[in-house]
């Protein structure tokens, strides 16, 4: 996840999909990283994905905003048949023992945003 938000922010994608949603001109869905970029912080998720893995042509530094268009952190595949819901458990965690507010997601779950109602569903 962190290297596709330094993918959205190095090309200028972070601004001109905020704008496209802010406008109702563009859907937007992502799995996994891509839920997780939507979200306010990608802080802890860095216990399940290695926020300083930078391929060549990437800025070296992490970016640990998210793009605010969920006003919480997202933690995919919680409790789920994934590699990776171990260690969602220490991001979920991480969340609660910092007070960040998060949703956890179950594989299977989506958050359905359509203008201002939202749901989690699945």
């Amino acid at each position: 996840m962190f290297v596709l938000r330094r993918a959205l922010a190095q090309s200028g994608l972070d601004r001109l999909l905020l704008d496209l949603l802010q406008a109702d001109k563009v859907a937007y869905g992502g799995f996994s990283a891509g839920a997780c970029v939507m979200g306010s912080t990608l802080r802890g998720l860095d216990l399940v994905d290695d926020a300083n893995i930078a391929p060549a042509g990437y800025d070296a530094d992490p970016i640990w905003d998210g793009l605010n268009v969920l006003p919480y952190a997202v933690a995919p595949h919680y409790k789920s048949d994934h590699p990776e819901t171990e260690s969602i458990d220490k991001v979920v965690q991480y969340f609660a023992d910092n007070k960040i507010q998060y949703r956890a997601l179950h594989d299977g779950q989506a958050i359905v945003i359509n203008g201002v109602q939202k749901a989690i569903v699945g």
